[in-house]
């Protein structure tokens, strides 16, 4: 094995993801036939908001069975390249936020690109917490306990939808909790120039995936794309950031918790050694209890 990985993660390197696009509706149609459902532990809702541009999207609730009034939230987004939908693994160690932290977890089912690239996935999420906010009180929710958190991709949507909820003048959430987040389409980091051939994800993917994204757009506001692009992470919220050792976006997401430091934002980070992208997959492994016992500790600072 090239890259010497925990032995409990070895089935990661026969997870690959397809280089050509056209195959990522038929992953996603795939993947849409195992739904986030209700179990013993926790109760799954599914409500329909209006997104971006007016567009119907699909946001799961999830909420531990003993429930009360003015609970937390953890509006989290899910990874996948900005290509792929939610997995089994993300609605997993969603239900354990819920149930562990005795919050409320919202997941929204956001648009994809190439079909729909940049702004609107990251629009969808932030009129996800927007709607979140203007919500809070009817569905049980203390508007002073919203966290944002994601996944990869998704750590790039909810760094995005905190620099938009700034410039846009909302409450900003109390946390930011991100894994392994996806920070910065130049591609310039010395992981990102190494690790090309990494299980799971790697920096070709991550080509494919911002030229998916962004395409030959220059936007107005590249930060909302590209977070390390901003001018400044002023009044961000404390911060959580989660690298593994050998992944391509391991730098980008050390570079983002020095950026908040230097700022002094309070942020803390963790490299997870002989762990490759995406290894959250491995739900039970001992690294992914250990990560999953220290995110919990961490998030329970603000509720």
């Amino acid at each position: 094995m090239k890259y010497p990985l925990d032995k409990e993660l070895h089935s990661l390197c026969w997870h690959k993801i397809p280089r050509k696009l056209k195959l990522f509706p038929i992953l996603n149609m795939i993947l849409g036939l195992f739904p986030c459902m209700s179990d013993a532990k926790v109760e799954v809702s599914v409500r329909k908001i209006s997104g971006y541009e007016n567009a119907t999207l699909k946001m799961l609730i999830i909420e531990p069975k003993k429930n009360s009034a003015d609970m937390p939230c953890l509006v989290y987004f899910h990874g996948g390249g900005f290509l792929l939908k939610a997995s089994g693994s993300h609605y997993k160690i969603a239900k354990e936020y819920a149930q562990k932290l005795l919050c409320k977890v919202v997941i929204v089912d956001y648009r994809l690109a190439p079909k729909h690239s940049f702004p609107v996935p990251v629009e969808d999420c932030f009129a996800t917490y927007r709607w979140v906010l203007d919500n809070a009180e009817m569905f049980g929710i203390d508007t002073n306990k919203i966290m944002l958190g994601g996944d990869s991709a998704g750590g790039n949507l909810a760094t995005a939808v905190t620099l938009m909820a700034r410039d846009r003048q909302l409450p900003l959430p109390t946390a930011l909790f991100l894994i392994y987040p996806v920070t910065d389409r130049r591609m310039l980091t010395k992981s990102m120039k190494e690790y090309i051939d990494t299980p799971v994800w790697n920096a070709e993917l991550t080509k494919m995936m911002w030229e998916a994204y962004l395409g030959k757009k220059t936007p107005e506001h590249m930060e909302y794309a590209s977070p390390m692009e901003a001018a400044s992470f002023k009044q961000f919220p404390p911060t959580y950031v989660e690298v593994a050792e050998y992944d391509a976006l391991r730098d980008e997401g050390i570079l983002l918790y020095e950026r908040l430091k230097k700022e002094n934002i309070d942020a803390e980070l963790y490299e997870i050694k002989n762990a490759c992208h995406g290894f959250e997959v491995v739900v039970n492994s001992t690294i992914i209890r250990k990560c999953m016992s220290r995110r919990i500790k961490w998030l329970q600072r603000f509720i």
